[in-house]
């Protein structure tokens, strides 16, 4: 009996040791892979440092840089993310945005299909940095998917936003209605005049984190031409969306007449009394707000 038991444990225990041991055997094998990949796209990087800086600066292809094997094309997503961070000039950065769409489209469009989260996710990351339009309809039909989780819906929002798309009023109206204040704040800051004003024009329809993030990018871009509507709305609405209001007007630095704003030096509410405060501060006006 003693001895059927010690058998088994044996057993069992070289069993554990063998699978231990291909663990390990892979581990190694699948590093000693990774550290050659990783070798050949940085020799591929140096080759092609210079032949895509040329293109960026002059906007010409070299008839002999042709990026074919996925180590070609890790090695362009390389170069051009650190371009991407450094470039200022208008040029230089449709060069880039032409170079991506000519050598990646393909690449990406492949792995926005992968079955592994985090795949997809740095495909976006990249789509969106190379600002890559030749992609846009693949990057909203993510959006049908059954299996799409909360960070794919918010960045393919997020680059349909950056690339100034008309679905995207509809799809924040519409269809994602439940997000929250700051995911629809980082959505609407990209988008240009055109395409925000469509959100303003909607604003008493729109949910009320919408109109939050609506009042929150008017106070980013303090642009004088969303005066009016802004102080209709802090005189047409109450609670929340008031004081929001009124925060706007703050960032904004500007009010058509200083005088309606200064009974709220004394309301009963601190918030109104500390926004107001601020607005009256900002505006540099004589009148103040007595001591509370």
């Amino acid at each position: 009996m003693v001895k059927n038991e010690l058998y088994v444990l044996l057993i069992a225990t070289l069993f554990i040791l063998g699978l231990l041991f291909a663990l390990l055997f892979y581990l190694v094998i699948r590093k000693a892979f990774g550290i050659r990949k990783r070798s050949r796209v940085e020799l591929k990087i140096k080759d092609s440092e210079n032949q895509i800086f040329i293109f960026l600066r002059e906007g010409k292809f070299n008839g002999k840089f042709k990026p074919e094997t996925i180590i070609d094309k890790m090695a362009v997503e390389e170069l051009l993310s650190k371009y991407a961070e450094l470039l200022e000039g208008e040029e230089e950065k449709a060069n880039l945005t032409s170079l991506a769409e000519h050598y990646l489209t393909d690449y990406y469009r492949y792995r926005l299909k992968s079955g592994r989260w985090s795949i997809r996710m740095n495909a976006l990351f990249h789509i969106e940095d190379f600002k890559m339009g030749s992609l846009l309809r693949d990057i909203y039909e993510m959006l049908n998917k059954k299996r799409i989780s909360q960070d794919e819906i918010i960045h393919v929002l997020r680059i349909l936003a950056t690339m100034q798309s008309d679905k995207i009023n509809g799809l924040l109206t519409n269809r994602f209605i439940n997000l929250s204040e700051y995911e629809y704040r980082n959505i609407l800051i990209r988008l240009d005049g055109k395409g925000f004003d469509l959100f303003v024009l909607g604003f008493h329809k729109s949910q009320r984190e919408l109109q939050y993030a609506i009042l929150d990018v008017m106070g980013v871009k303090k642009e004088l031409s969303y005066l009016s509507f802004v102080e209709n709305i802090f005189s047409s609405y109450s609670g929340e969306i008031k004081l929001r209001a009124l925060k706007t007007l703050g960032e904004i630095g500007y009010v058509t007449n200083i005088d309606s704003f200064l009974p709220l030096c004394s309301s009963g509410k601190w918030e109104e009394r500390m926004m107001a405060a601020k607005l009256i501060g900002v505006i540099k006006e004589k009148k103040g707000c007595k001591a509370w």
